[in-house]
């Protein structure tokens, strides 16, 4: 578990902490983060969902935002499928990115705010953000070597966040999926043309 300088130190008065409950409180303010968002993220949830109190989060995390960062910095890695069907792996990480956008279309959005209004969050995004599972799935199509490898990499998960963002009504997830995949795969073909 990661300790940073926004945490409160173990040795504060009062009862001993239970590493435990500290897990606990860390899982349901992640879950809330991908479920609710920034904006609607509210101690008290976490609270009831870690089933501690309010009182046993802020003893260890003297600001929402400073639980919220800690919780970034704990997610676990994205990893890449690999089998011997490289576009089924890709498919395997590209459709669950375009359900989330056309489920949560402000979740995205809602994270560039609390990131533009607060440093610690920012940082902590920062340092936890990686498309390395999605890159190293395209490549496998489109070969490593491939001119628009980084490029089509930053695009896979913009595509669902523009959509999301801009006609969240209009969102068809398997549509998007299918049309990421197509363009992929539409690459792959003319470099061995």
């Amino acid at each position: 578990m990661t300790n940073d300088n926004s945490r409160r130190p173990d040795n504060t008065r009062g009862r001993k902490r239970d590493s435990g409950r500290t897990e606990a409180i860390l899982k349901a303010a992640l879950e809330l983060l991908l479920d609710v968002g920034f904006d609607r993220f509210r101690i008290k949830d976490v609270a009831d969902k870690a089933g501690s109190g309010t009182g046993a989060i802020y003893r260890r995390w003297p600001t929402k935002e400073a639980l919220m960062s800690e919780a970034i910095r704990n997610m676990p890695v994205a990893t890449a499928p690999v089998t011997d069907d490289p576009i089924a792996d890709l498919r395997a990480i590209v459709e669950p990115k375009c359900i989330d956008s056309a489920q949560k279309p402000d979740l995205v959005p809602g994270l560039i705010s609390a990131m533009r209004s607060n440093a610690e969050i920012e940082q902590a995004v920062k340092e936890g953000y990686s498309l390395e599972h999605m890159r190293s799935s395209i490549a496998r199509i489109i070969g490593e070597d491939h001119p628009h490898l980084d490029l089509l990499t930053d695009l896979t998960p913009a595509i669902a966040l523009l959509r999301s963002s801009f006609t969240p009504e209009l969102i068809d997830p398997e549509a998007m999926t299918n049309e990421i995949m197509s363009l992929i795969q539409s690459l792959a073909k003319t470099q061995t043309d």
